[in-house]
């Protein structure tokens, strides 16, 4: 009975029309034409025909929906930019062929400093982080989740958000990636950090409507950033304390069904695979019935789940829903020094507080720390300016009343008064390091 059941929901569920064909190509026409999210259509020989296929094809994605939508009862899943392409073909473009599972014996043990987790964090929310991007038909998500986070970092360490350019990654960074066809973000961020980044104004984005890595540009300038070497962390708790300080790149198991038609809500579960995807998590905390979560922005445009963001099940253990707690890393922030040499110790300790706090949202119960400010009050030393009034010294002139001596004899010399003896007084750059060639510590490579 409930299996007939089921069926009879799919066939329900999967009827689809020329209409829905026309609704799809309105909302995500524009966006699919331009990052070659459209399938090529062999044997099509009349527009009629093509657009048969592909009707078809929106019927096999709902019929999938609907078994998503039972799987995963507290996530939305729906007709997205990904609707027209089979599970193969999507799969296929974050290249999971070829692709090693990340070595055991590699995962670094974490190295943050455990603190009172606040109950909810949220980068998005912030001034540092730039719009969603969209990585398009490149296996590029390297490169974005790796600038993405260098990019927050800079932001946190100085006040200033920069758009920087993952095109030069794709096409300069062939150390730790191939273009295209995948790469590790966590060489990535060494290598900006070596050798900093260009700006997207100076090296756009092409290879995701080309499909092309590109030749290498050296006519840009690099921005140095304030970032340094590379924290490996693992495991949720070790997400979540990263995670009070700035947003963190990780690797999911992204190419199956569940993220292909997530539109919003909270996945709870999802099929046991190598991670194959890099992206940027952004936060956590609970939903309106108490379940906790994980939140992550992907590189796949605004039109992709919750505006460009997923929530993945915090809590799971292991090494998280979809993989996401096996291997998160970020870049050590490097806090300006200020321009005197005295105070290079205490400076930095006030700039953290005072630059993070805006951007996590239970940081505004923190804020009562800049009530230390009654400090100033000190200022009442000034007071002791009364010392002046020492200057009555001078009324010890009056010594030369002494010369009432010339009233003795002519013969008794009168006396040399000293001279008091003289009063003297005396009164009593750095250029960025060299970049060095950097280390990459791959586990898996990430497209």
């Amino acid at each position: 009975m409930r299996p007939a059941l089921a069926l009879s929901t799919v066939v329900a569920f999967a009827r689809a029309s020329q209409s829905d064909l026309d609704e799809w190509f309105k909302k995500f026409g524009a966006e699919a034409t331009t990052n070659n999210l459209l399938p090529r259509i062999h044997g099509a020989s009349t527009e009629a025909t093509n657009n048969e296929l592909l009707i078809e094809r929106l019927n096999a994605t709902k019929s999938v929906i609907t078994r998503l939508q039972a799987e995963n009862p507290n996530a939305t899943f729906g007709i997205g930019p990904y609707a027209l392409l089979t599970s193969g073909e999507f799969a296929q473009r974050l290249g999971l062929a070829g692709i090693p599972p990340p070595p055991v014996a590699a995962t670094p043990t974490p190295t943050a400093t455990p603190a009172p987790p606040s109950a909810s964090v949220d980068w998005t929310t912030s001034k540092c982080l730039n719009p969603v991007k969209n990585q398009g038909q490149c296996g590029s998500c390297w490169t974005f989740a790796a600038t993405g986070a260098a990019e927050a970092a800079h932001c946190i360490a100085t006040g200033t958000l920069l758009n920087l350019s993952e095109q030069q990654l794709v096409s300069c960074d062939t150390a730790d990636g191939f273009g295209c066809n995948g790469g590790w973000e966590t060489g990535a961020l060494d290598w900006i950090a070596a050798n900093g980044q260009c700006l997207t104004a100076d090296y756009s984005y092409t290879s995701g409507a080309t499909q092309l890595t590109g030749a290498c540009q050296t006519m840009c300038t690099p921005q140095k950033l304030a970032i340094g070497s590379l924290v490996y962390i693992a495991g949720e708790k070790a997400l979540e304390t990263a995670l009070e300080t700035q947003p963190t790149t990780v690797a999911v198991s992204a190419g199956n069904p569940v993220w292909q038609h997530y539109v919003g809500g909270l996945v709870t579960a999802c099929p046991a695979a190598i991670s194959d995807h890099a992206l940027v998590a952004v936060g956590y905390g609970t939903t309106a019935d108490g379940q906790p979560y994980f939140k992550l922005r992907n590189s796949w445009g605004a039109n992709w789940g919750e505006q460009g963001n997923i929530r993945l099940l915090r809590g799971v253990g292991g090494s998280g829903t979809c993989n996401l707690a096996e291997a998160p890393s970020y870049p050590r922030i490097v806090y300006p020094k200020p321009p005197t040499s005295a105070p290079t110790t205490q400076k930095p300790t006030t700039l953290a507080p005072t630059t993070l706090a805006p951007t996590k949202t239970p940081a505004p119960t923190k804020t009562p720390a800049p009530t230390k400010t009654p400090a100033p009050t000190k200022t009442p030393a000034p007071t002791k300016t009364p010392a002046p009034t020492k200057t009555p010294a001078p009324t010890k002139t009056p010594a030369p009343t002494k010369t009432p001596a010339p009233t003795t004899r002519e013969l008794t010399p009168a006396p040399t008064t000293p001279k008091p003896p003289a009063v003297t007084s005396g009164k009593p750059w750095v250029p960025w390091p060299v970049p060095t060639t950097p280390t990459p510590r791959p586990s898996s490579k990430y497209i």
